[in-house]
């Protein structure tokens, strides 16, 4: 009996069910019985995938609760002109989500064409291997950073967070994640005065006398403008600006990441049950802590009070830049315009030397001010 199989090159090859095995045929015997393993390796983990994917599907998601978030939040209840909360509430987004409930599982599909061939392989190399082995750590980055830049602002930030995550995440994964730094692109300076303008209540010129044509940063969910005050000293000064229809679009992200969590617990605990970490958990503050970044003027009082706290505590080598509070607003930040690299392009020299003063502005910050810069990164 013949058994047609493809080669490792690609080529297709007869093989013989009832010729003995000899030294020749040896290695055409392998490898048959290797990709009959490796399909059913791949079946397993499909059907894995797709069996939590399902159980998850049956289940209703709520938003992350803050009773248990250390996030700095803003007690405000004021909503968009879409019903969405410019602050983070829970019970609001829920609702927002049920008016949604056509746009949510639209997102969910596009989401999911990424997510499941991804995870698929993962399974399957547990499966297949039990391990994921070193050698597959690169293909594997590459491909999870391409999936998060076709999915959007939200994801792009998620991997932006995981790329300064050492203790989490093999080096050529955060190599990889790091990439997404600048992978975000800058929407329309036109887009940006006119929302300047609603903001702030008035004509451009009303409030700066330039503005830079593009922005000097292009970010996951605002990009940065240099520009001078009308204020007869052109101080020089940075605006901060959000993207259009951001927060829905994160609200919505929100909730297929939130499905996504319990997917990927669910085959965490199926496929590698020593991982203790508590995955949907750990999605939630970030979660929270994601959209209350939406909300400029908390960030502003934020940013006001660390000032603040650092000078009165006689930190030295650190500055906070001063924040224009009159001018900020949710969608809207303006704050002092400083110079300067970022530290991992520094030399070494100069990286240890601040390095040092770094962390003792955190560790204060950590230990006696109990209120700290949750971002810190090079």
């Amino acid at each position: 009996r013949k058994q047609t199989f493809d080669n490792d090159d690609g080529r297709s090859e007869q093989f013989n069910m009832s010729t003995p095995v000899t030294k020749k045929n040896t290695k055409k015997n392998n490898g048959f019985r290797d990709q009959i393993a490796s399909s059913g390796a791949v079946s397993a983990a499909a059907i894995a995938t797709a069996a939590v994917n399902a159980a998850v599907s049956m289940k209703t998601l709520t938003a992350p609760s803050v009773d248990k978030s250390y996030i700095s939040l803003d007690s405000s209840k004021e909503i968009d002109l879409d019903g969405l909360p410019l602050t983070y509430d829970k019970d609001l987004i829920e609702q927002y989500w049920k008016k949604e409930r056509g746009a949510l599982n639209q997102r969910w599909s596009y989401f999911v064409s990424k997510a499941v061939p991804f995870l698929t392989r993962l399974v399957t190399l547990f499966i297949s291997e039990g391990e994921i082995n070193e050698r597959h750590i690169p293909g594997l980055s590459k491909q999870a950073r391409m999936d998060l830049q076709d999915l959007g602002p939200t994801f792009i930030k998620a991997g932006q967070m995981m790329s300064v995550r050492p203790d989490v995440l093999p080096q050529a994964t955060l190599d990889e994640l790091t990439k997404l730094q600048d992978a975000v692109i800058a929407f329309e300076t036109e887009i940006a005065v006119k929302q300047i303008e609603e903001e702030l209540g008035g004509p451009l010129g009303q409030f700066f006398t330039s503005i830079s044509e593009e922005p000097v940063a292009a970010a996951s969910l605002a990009q940065v403008y240099l520009a001078t005050l009308n204020d007869g000293n052109d101080t020089r000064v940075a605006v901060k600006v959000q993207r259009p229809q951001v927060l829905s679009t994160v609200s919505k992200d929100l909730y297929v990441l939130r499905r996504a969590a319990e997917v990927f617990q669910g085959l965490v605990e199926r496929f590698a049950p020593q991982q203790k970490t508590n995955y949907v958990s750990l999605l939630n503050e970030w979660a929270i802590g994601f959209y209350t970044e939406l909300d400029f003027q908390n960030e502003a009082r934020s940013q006001q009070k660390l000032r603040d706290a650092l000078i009165e505590a006689g930190i030295k080598g650190i500055t906070v830049p001063k924040v224009y509070e009159d001018m900020c607003t949710r969608r809207v930040l303006v704050s002092e315009w400083m110079d300067g690299v970022k530290l991992s392009q520094c030399p070494p020299d100069e990286i240890r030397e601040i390095t040092a003063v770094a962390q003792e502005a955190f560790l204060y910050q950590l230990f006696d001010l109990g209120f700290f810069h949750a971002d810190p990164h090079p």
